[in-house]
């Protein structure tokens, strides 16, 4: 409005904003009048109501007389609060605008500091900064930094068509590949083909589901020494189990001593089961020297072993190791008594792993204590169809609990259930409550359910049920409409992260949650909260 004497004699435009509002029979904490510098035009932002009303009346159109009359003028305006009856302190002066034929300068962007670029850049994808690598030699000499390039892989038509490959490989942007997926190529690779990434300074490779027949070992070995993580995936297949078991077991012989590696995963997929064990078929790495894969896993932060047969001298070459990893994975590797119990030991003494992935593994004769010391100091534990006893899985809860040392704060215990849901209820709410995140399958019993979100509803450091990349869906639970509604509204909003499916599960195809549940649940969103995100899935592949 205007800050001169016109505002202030009687009819003037204070007078007028007065008679406008008083028009409202039902006052409005919001009115806006304002002119549009470009279509000169003056308009009212308010509700669809008013604005109707407003637009008619004589107040109004004196008022536009006075805000152009004012625009003309250049004159100084401030702004009116009408609840106060007061001018308020903060002075608006005109703006100019620039005319669409005017071209801002980039100098100015330029000129930005390299670490507020690097900053900036940080947050886009590769495809994005091969625009970026255009715009300024300063931009390109930022945009260029391999940091910046992570994750960074073919594009796909580079593996339709070996021309593209060719074509793309002489291209400066070929330099800056970060990740190669070596995979699903629609022709046949060769030592040419290969020969094109090995020089690259790859920070990543993963290899699966491709015929690598006419392709050296020792070129694959030398591409892959020069990478710091790897992943090779083998299906037993003769259609699509390329690489196949005999390339896998010869690329990682012809890994080099001093390779770049520092993660390394070894999966391999088969669903044929043996008749004499009922286990899933097994790859044999009993052909490579047990010191040679001491050499080799000497040099890793992270391994991953999964469904892999290993010779005794072999698994002693990994167990010497693991005191320096951060990282260890073993699923679906065989262990008798004494190796099982010889990893759990070295677990709890001397290891400095953040994260332990165990499947197939049987701890049903190792003592509580022992199993306690070796995964307690783990940051992140995943537990996947592990043998172990009701009692067992109590006692590490309350062991946790009372720790005031314990560093675990991610925990996931999946095909376990039947001795995981006999575990007193109290027990459990405790040790959940104290974690980051827990994540289980399986529906939880009717007291579990209400003892965890009472336990939740006083205080918790749970951030979310599930994992961020899996969170569980708090409506299918089958028992959670037994839980109070303000229980359950205070327990779900001292999380950061919540997500209902309402009936759009696959498996569970139902919502749970009563209306009671819901309303208070929105109601205390709206007073007091830590949730950051309500996350809903609709279907198996489509988050909303």
């Amino acid at each position: 409005m205007l800050e001169n004497s016109e505002g202030h004699e009687e009819g003037g435009w204070q007078a007028k904003v007065k008679d406008l509002v008083e028009q409202i029979q039902e006052p409005t904490r919001f009115l806006c009048v304002y002119l549009d510098p470009k279509t000169k035009q003056v308009k009212l932002v308010a509700d669809s109501e008013s604005q109707k009303n407003f637009s008619e009346s004589e107040a109004f159109s004196e008022l536009k007389e006075i805000l152009t009359r004012t625009n003309k003028k250049k004159t100084n305006l401030q702004v009116y609060n009408h609840l106060h009856d007061s001018l308020s302190c903060h002075q608006i002066k005109p703006v100019q605008f620039h005319q669409p034929d005017q071209v801002v300068s980039h100098d100015g962007y330029d000129k930005l500091p390299v670490e507020i670029l690097r900053i900036i850049f940080g947050f886009l994808k590769p495809t994005d900064l091969r625009n970026i690598l255009l715009v300024s030699q300063t931009w390109k000499s930022v945009a260029e930094e391999p940091v910046l390039w992570t994750g960074f892989d073919l594009p796909d038509v580079c593996r339709r068509h070996v021309q593209a490959l060719m074509m793309f490989s002489n291209l400066s942007l070929f330099s800056k590949l970060q990740h190669l997926a070596l995979s699903e190529f629609f022709f046949k690779l060769k030592d040419e083909h290969v020969e094109l990434f090995c020089d690259l300074g790859l920070s990543s490779i993963e290899i699966s589901n491709i015929d690598l027949s006419e392709v050296s070992d020792q070129l694959l070995g030398r591409l892959v020494s020069g990478c710091k993580e790897c992943v090779i995936k083998v299906l037993q297949d003769k259609h699509w189990g390329r690489p196949g078991v005999n390339k896998a077991i010869s690329i990682i012989s012809e890994i080099q001593d001093n390779s770049n590696l520092k993660s390394l995963e070894l999966i391999h997929y088969d669903n044929l089961i043996m008749m004499a064990t009922g286990e899933k078929r097994k790859m044999s790495l009993t052909y490579i020297p047990s010191d040679f894969l001491t050499r080799l896993f000497k040099k890793l932060d992270s391994l991953a072993l999964e469904n892999l047969h290993l010779s005794s001298e072999q698994l002693g070459s990994v167990f010497d190791q693991i005191v320096n990893l951060s990282r260890l994975s073993f699923r679906g590797i065989n262990l008798d008594a004494t190796q099982t119990r010889q990893l759990i030991d070295i677990l709890g003494s001397t290891c400095q792993l953040k994260s332990l992935s165990l499947s197939k593994v049987d701890l049903a004769e190792i003592p509580v204590m022992a199993i306690t010391k070796a995964i307690i100091k783990v940051e992140t534990v995943d537990l996947e169809d592990v043998m172990i006893e009701t009692d067992q899985i109590e006692e590490l809860f309350l062991e946790f609990i009372s720790s005031g040392d314990s560093k675990m704060k991610h925990l996931s215990i999946i095909l376990m259930t039947d001795n995981l849901f006999e575990v007193d209820a109290v027990v459990f709410a405790n040790a959940v409550n104290k974690l980051e995140s827990i994540y289980f399958d399986g529906d939880l019993p009717e007291t579990m359910i209400k003892e965890m979100f009472q336990v939740m509803s006083l205080g918790t450091n749970l951030k979310t049920l599930g994992t961020p990349s899996n969170q569980i869906a708090v409506d299918t639970f089958y028992h959670i409409t037994e839980v109070d509604p303000q229980v359950l509204a205070t327990a779900l909003n001292n999380l950061q992260s919540v997500r209902f499916d309402f009936g759009g599960d696959q498996e569970v195809n139902e919502c749970f949650l009563s209306v009671a549940q819901m309303q208070a649940f929105f109601k205390q969103l709206s007073l007091k909260t830590k949730v950051k995100t309500i996350l809903r899935k609709d279907f198996y592949d489509f988050v909303v």
